[in-house]
């Protein structure tokens, strides 16, 4: 059965990028392009993972870590952050690593695959 993964980033081209990615490497991924829509997403589906943008438009990616840690604690959450107070904030909502943005889709991978060994 392949590892469930939820993206949620507000820009089109990097979902794409990551979905297309960690499906050719056999993960089921869903996608959203905002925390709302996230939390959508997580009440159908309780994905292993979560992997967000810490800036997202409306609701703040923090806020739905926050959410995530609470409602889902054995969830893997890869934070993407730009470096700086975005990385601390990052790892005090309860995000399990957090990855620079950009964050090249090998990088991804191989991080969810060590976080989820």
């Amino acid at each position: 059965m392949a590892t469930s993964v939820l993206i949620v980033d507000s820009n089109p081209d990097g979902l794409e990028m990551y979905l297309t990615a960690l499906a050719i490497e056999g993960f089921d991924t869903r996608t959203a392009a905002s925390a709302s829509e996230a939390l959508e997403v997580l009440e159908r589906a309780r994905p292993r993972a979560v992997v967000t943008e810490l800036r997202l438009p409306g609701t703040p990616g923090v806020e739905l870590i926050q959410r995530v840690r609470q409602e889902q604690p054995d969830t893997y959450i890869v934070g993407l952050a730009s470096e700086g107070p975005d990385e601390g904030r990052g790892r005090d909502a309860g995000c399990d690593v957090v990855l620079p943005v950009p964050c090249l889709p090998e990088t991804l991978i191989r991080e969810l695959r060590r976080g989820l060994s």
